[in-house]
């Protein structure tokens, strides 16, 4: 196995991370009605079974594909598990008569940081296991297609649906297009939109007219706590997954809750899949964790999970460890990733526990940071005027933005990530800006310059990614 879904390689150096990567990786042949060749892209493996992903342009409109393995084995798309053509991705199953075990790349949801060293690895012009590596230039989120990550890697036709990794060979996201006039304009696609996915129910390929309006389907971005069916000739029409405190002798589930207190260091709670008085007819669950984001989308990638169970069981159970408070929604598969059902969750920390407030290493020592927006510093650099609105001239001006607290902030390096409101959300990404400061300061200011008016959110982390605290500004022209 290449990487498990739950490890990852310390930073390695491209040529080792192109020899293990490169095995999951795979060449697709899309072929019209008459078996002419139609298409060609790029795909990879996301679980050991044979799942893949790649773009749904590179399947759209063709009869029949195919894939090619780095060790030149070929094995036809057979099933189509989800798509969403806005995002342009694609997610499908092979056929696997010989329940091979396939290599596979781990995803990684976390939005990367401008600068970050990245490569590709796909079949441009036809030219197979071609590498190319750069820089992310920005992150950015998109109405319709939802987070897009900006490269400087060079990309071209071929390139479509090739991973984009970072140096841990993680899969960050699903390459998708360039701009022909542009320089260095290239993009892919976030693999947290996976989770926006329309979760279809092993259609084979090609998917014919009209079957996308056959599932009716749960939409894991909604606020619900209660989860919904596929069509009753579905076996899992009748399934539920629900939490609660532990089962019973009888296997019945105790305490059952939405809303669950753990200890700061994080708790168990038992999942409990009922599938009603139907046997499951599966030997394994697959299951997704996603935790809501600040744009309150179960947008934030955990981790999958898989577990072994008794193909004629109706119901099972299993214990999953959440680590901080939040909200949640897992999503159930069975083994030939068939979608089952979501369960929504919230984890709160008890109250009254003994919190270290004086440990940088947690968010809790910075509860008393503040962020201030000003135009003027007095002598000790404080603001001297604050206030969460200010006016611009057409060509741009610079406001003071200031983050302090009353003790040391503990940290040599400061992440500022930049969010744009759009409806009612800042979830318009901006900017990454990173700064050194001395970390025996209590406060540290920057000059930050806007040339556009609207409302803006400032986010500020720390040099090991803990959360200190946000500000919101107001900017209008003069």
């Amino acid at each position: 196995m290449l990487f498990s879904g739950l490890n990852s390689f310390a930073q390695l150096d491209l040529t080792t991370l192109i020899d293990k990567c490169s095995p999951a990786i795979f060449k697709i042949t899309t072929y019209d009605a008459s078996g002419n060749e139609y298409a060609v892209g790029t795909g990879f493996f996301i679980s050991a079974s044979g799942t893949g992903l790649s773009n749904y342009h590179v399947f759209q409109g063709a009869s029949k594909a195919k894939i090619k393995t780095s060790d030149n084995k070929t094995y036809l798309v057979e099933n189509v598990l989800g798509w969403s053509k806005e995002s342009d991705l694609f997610k499908f199953t092979v056929k696997n008569e010989l329940n091979e075990t396939f290599p596979y790349l781990k995803m990684n949801a976390v939005s990367p940081k401008q600068g970050e060293k990245i490569f590709i690895i796909g079949n441009p012009l036809g030219l197979e296991k071609s590498v190319a590596d750069g820089i992310v230039s920005s992150v950015r989120a998109d109405d319709k297609m939802g987070e897009t990550i900006q490269i400087t890697a060079p990309i071209s036709h071929g390139n479509s649906g090739s991973p984009l990794m970072n140096m841990n060979g993680e899969a960050l996201g699903v390459v998708t297009y360039y701009l022909e006039n542009g320089q260095n304009l290239n993009f892919a696609v976030s693999v947290k939109n996976l989770n926006i996915l329309d979760p279809i129910n092993a259609y084979k390929f090609p998917v014919e007219d009209g079957q996308e309006n056959v599932v009716s389907y749960n939409n894991s971005n909604n606020n619900s706590n209660t989860t919904t069916t596929t069509t009753s000739s579905d076996i899992y029409s009748g399934s539920k997954v629900t939490f609660c405190e532990s089962v019973d002798d009888a296997g019945n589930p105790v305490t059952v809750a939405s809303v669950f207190n753990i200890e700061s260091g994080g708790g168990n709670v038992t999942v409990y899949v009922d599938n009603g008085s139907t046997q499951m007819q599966t030997t394994g669950l697959i299951v997704d964790i996603y935790k809501k984001g600040s744009s309150d989308k179960y947008d934030q990638f955990i981790e999958t999970k898989n577990f072994t169970i008794k193909s004629t069981l109706v119901a099972t159970y299993f214990d999953y460890f959440f680590a901080s408070a939040g909200d949640y929604v897992v999503h159930v598969y069975n083994s030939e990733e068939k979608w089952i059902n979501d369960g929504y969750i919230t984890i709160k920390n008890k109250s009254g526990l003994n919190i270290d407030y004086n440990d940088p290493s947690s968010t809790f020592y910075y509860i008393d940071a503040k962020v201030n927006f000003c135009t003027e510093l007095d002598n000790l650099n404080s603001c001297s005027n604050s206030g969460d609105e200010f006016n611009i001239s057409k060509s741009g001006s610079y406001v003071y933005v200031r983050v302090g607290q009353d003790k040391a902030l503990k940290t040599s390096g400061i992440t500022l990530d930049i969010y744009k409101k759009k409806g009612g959300d800042y979830d318009d990404f901006v900017e990454t800006k990173t700064y050194t400061i001395n970390p025996d300061k209590s406060a540290f200011y920057i000059e930050y310059t806007f040339y556009n008016a609207g409302d803006y959110k400032f986010k500020f982390y720390s040099d090991s990614s803990v959360w200190i605290q946000d500000g919101t500004v107001t900017i209008k022209y003069k």
